[in-house]
């Protein structure tokens, strides 16, 4: 009930670190941790089975109101009794609502496998680094690098990082007034569309961005491709516009493609060429009577481009390296020292508030030992 005075309260003391220079907002340091929900494993439950509860619930509260003892006595136990009810009835609609919207993003042959919990319906499945998943919250702390204050904390129901950056400089210009000039990720938030928002945002961004060669070499891995017949070793022909494989076959250009905001040409060799190379088993393992597929990088996203060009300094790489022991000190804090390895209530606003708290903690004991402490050793 009084979330609104919570962020007030956390603001507030954010406003006393401004003004003690503690905190600059030059560079935040930004990470993610899952947190476990109250919800257990087996309170997931499928589409069918939430819409029958929630009909037997229904009707339960039905029959309760209509038969209401007379007694005073007993119309308090069963008012109580009702109003539990009816705050089942709005946990299994919330549970059906949620898995509604799941089902919307789930794949076409995916959807009728789509469980939410009917104790607690916005925590989320999550994989933790003990390997154990179990229901979740992935907490999103931001660390400014000056001294370590957390100046923006949010719960995401996602167990990916991808799309967290974003709101979480939001939370940050709430909490402070203004955005980072910095901010400093790793590699689960560093993807095309948070790269192109902080550009448009004036936030720098520094990250890890996966090398294309690399994520070239694991896709052939993955389909059986030797090293040596990578797309890297198709010469390109620019004037006829065809690649040569390394046999000496031409493979003409076919079409367009774009993946990730990248703009490729592809390439086809002929089935029959590929059939009776004797290449075949290293360069086109899996239907070589299709002919070897391959794509050329024509662009990428001009802030992409930027961004790569960055991080091949050595000044940003420097800045790098410095994000882990910044970034993951307050997520081992608040699970060491507070305990908060698991949310004690339920629902993303209640936990929300509860990681707020915890960070506020943290935030008091930082003022303590820069501000308060030092203050009371001058005076004494």
């Amino acid at each position: 009930a009084h979330q609104e005075a919570l962020d007030e309260l956390f603001a507030q003391l954010l406003g006393v670190l401004d003004e003690a220079g503690v905190v600059r907002l030059e560079r935040v340091m930004h990470d993610g941790t899952k947190i476990r929900a109250q919800a257990g494993v087996d309170t997931f439950r499928k589409k069918k089975t939430i819409e029958q509860r929630l009909e037997q619930a229904r009707e339960l509260v039905r029959q309760m109101a209509d038969s209401r003892q007379e007694e005073e006595g007993g119309r308090r136990q069963e008012a109580a009794r009702e109003r539990a009810q009816r705050e089942r009835v709005e946990r299994l609609e919330q549970a059906l609502a949620e898995l509604q919207a799941l089902q919307e993003k789930a794949a076409a042959g995916k959807k009728e496998q789509v469980r939410v919990s009917v104790s607690e319906p916005e925590a989320r499945m999550m994989k933790h680094g003990d390997n154990a998943i179990t229901p979740s919250y992935n907490a999103q702390l931001s660390t400014d690098a000056e001294q370590t204050v957390v100046v923006g904390v949010h719960l995401s129901q996602s167990s990916s990082d991808a799309g967290s950056l974003e709101p979480a400089v939001e939370e940050v210009e709430r909490n402070a007034g203004r955005k980072p000039t910095q901010v400093v990720v790793d590699g689960g938030f560093t993807n095309r569309a948070t790269i192109e928002a902080m550009a448009e945002q004036g936030v720098e961004m520094i990250g890890s961005l996966p090398d294309p060669e690399e994520r070239s070499a694991a896709a052939m891995k993955a389909m059986g491709i030797d090293p040596e017949f990578r797309p890297q070793a198709f010469v390109w022909d620019e004037a006829a516009n065809t690649l040569r494989c390394p046999a000496g076959q031409c493979l003409p250009y076919v079409r367009p493609n774009q993946k990730r905001g990248n703009r490729y040409e592809q390439y086809q060799a002929r089935g029959e060429d590929c059939s009776r190379c004797e290449f075949q088993p290293r360069c086109c393992p899996q239907h070589p009577e299709r002919g070897r597929m391959v794509s050329r990088l024509v662009s990428e996203p001009a802030a992409v481009a930027a961004f790569r060009e960055k991080m091949n300094s050595d000044e940003a790489r420097q800045i790098y390296r410095q994000r882990g022991p910044i970034a993951e000190f307050p997520n081992a804090w608040i699970k060491e020292r507070i305990g908060l390895r698991k949310f004690r209530v339920r629902g993303l606003r209640k936990a929300g508030m509860e990681a707020v708290w915890a960070c506020l903690t943290y935030n008091v004991m930082q003022w303590m030992r820069l501000c308060w402490r030092p203050a009371l050793a001058v005076a004494g």
